[in-house]
Formats: C-alpha cells, structure tokens, sequence
C-alpha cells in the first residue's frame, strides 16, 4: 500500500469517527495498525517505497556498500595481511550485526545477511590461506572447526536453524576427518560405534532443550538424524575397499529412521514445531 492510498484510508477512518458510523475504539484500532504498517514498511532503508521516493540517502548508501565491495574485491591481495584480517572481521561484524537487528524488524533480510556472511567467513578463510601460502593440512582443518562454532553460536543466538545446523555439520565433517586419520581401517562396527553415540547424544539434547529452549529442539533433532546415517556415508565416500553390502546397509537404515519418525512423530513433530 503505497503512502497516498494509506492517507485517504485513515481520513475516511477519521470521517466514520465523526459520523459515529464505526465504534470509536474500531476506528483507533484501524488507524493503529494502518501506521504500524507504515512504520514496518519505513523501516527497511532498501525497500522499493524508500527507492521510488528518490531518498538521497539510501542511493549514497547503496553506492557505498557496492564500491566498497569492489574496492575489497580488486586490492584485497595486496593489503598487508593486518589490514587483510581487519577487512575481513569488520565485513562478517557488518554482516552478522545487521543479521541480528533485522531479525525483529525484517526476517527475510536478516537470513541473507546471514547467509551472506557465512559464505564470506568461508571464503575469506580459505583466500587468505591461499595469499600467504599456509599448510592447508593444519588451516583448513582449523577454518572448518572455527566455521563450526561461530555458526553454531550465532545460529543458537539468533534462532537461524539453517546456520546452526551448518555449524554442527562443519564439526561432523572436522570429527570425520580426524577419525579417518587416527582409525584409516575402521571396520563397519567400529564406524557404528564412532557415529551412533553421537546420534544418541543429539536427539537426547533435542528433547531436553525442547523443555529448557525453545525454537533449536529441531535443529539437534535434524543433527541426529543425519548422524544416524554417517556411518555408512563415511564408508562409501571417506574411506576406501568397502563391500557392497553397504549401500545395502544404507538402504535399510533409511527404511529403519523412517519408521522411527512415523511411530514417534507425535513427539518429534511437538519438538520441530515448538
């Protein structure tokens, strides 16, 4: 509703108060939520209303942001790496600070302000690994741990399921590897034994924060339902020379999650929604 629809909406409002045509309470309820709507839509300083109105503002600002983003882009290898690292910590405090105050205001901005900084976190990483030519077989390890809990922070903070998962799935990824390294020839019992507890733990935790916490029970609720097939996931793409029965062993814990869920879904169902 663009502003001058909204002006004649709250005089004829303000017209059916003085005729006594509607209750007056009605009409301060209508007026109320015609400009809180106002307000909503004001607040956003990108939305299509602020930019048709031509605001001198918002233009300097989108102008900003966008030479500042090619201006890291081209002379970001060249910057010292002090001023490379401080580049790039202000860029994700941008990104997550202005995550977290939308979030109230406008959820659509604030998740892909948060996505946005994700995919940055990751990729400043892996850049400044790559400029200074550091031995990936420790930083990268370490880049995927420090993604790991910056998102499951953040996510656990800002109620993002989406990013708290991320966060769990990079320190699977991190528990993967290093077991790969410390146990190469783990047979199929001990992958169980490796993964299984861990599914375990995190559907514990989903029904104990489901009492404590609300709106992250599903998140460790979806954790350990991806735990419960890492076994064999680790089997077939992390490791070498095992049987075919696996894909079949795969197939059958698939069936077997499935109908877990279905008998218990009025439980796990009350967990996801709350």
């Amino acid at each position: 509703m663009n502003l001058e629809k909204r002006e004649i909406i709250i005089r004829e409002i303000q017209y059916w108060r003085r005729s006594k045509l509607l209750p007056e309470q009605y009409c301060d309820f209508l007026t109320n939520l015609y400009n809180d709507e106002a307000e909503i839509k004001d607040s956003n300083p990108v939305s299509l209303q602020n930019l048709q109105q031509g605001s001198i503002k918002v233009w300097l600002f989108g102008f900003g942001i966008i030479s500042l983003i090619f201006l890291i882009s081209l002379y970001f290898s060249v910057f010292p790496w002090p001023l490379q690292l401080a580049t790039s910590l202000c860029v994700l405090v941008v990104c997550y600070g202005y995550s977290a105050i939308y979030r109230d205001r406008n959820n659509m901005i604030s998740l892909l302000l948060a996505g946005v900084g994700s995919v940055l976190t990751l990729g400043f990483g892996l850049w400044l690994i790559a400029l200074h030519d550091l031995d990936p077989d420790f930083w990268r390890p370490l880049l995927i741990a420090g993604c790991g809990l910056l998102w499951c922070a953040l996510g656990f903070t800002l109620r993002i399921g989406l990013l708290h998962y991320c966060g769990f799935a990079f320190w699977a990824l991190l528990y993967a590897g290093f077991s790969g390294q410390m146990r190469p020839d783990a047979s199929m019992l001990e992958l169980e034994l490796i993964w299984l507890p861990l599914c375990v733990l995190m559907v514990w935790l989903s029904w104990l924060l489901y009492h404590k916490v609300s709106g992250v029970s599903g998140v460790y609720l979806g954790v350990g339902v991806s735990l419960w097939l890492m076994p064999e996931i680790d089997a077939l793409w992390l490791r070498q020379d095992y049987p075919g029965w696996v894909s079949l062993l795969l197939i059958v814990k698939v069936a077997a999650g499935l109908a877990l869920l279905f008998i218990f879904r009025k439980k796990w169902i009350t967990w996801v929604a709350s």
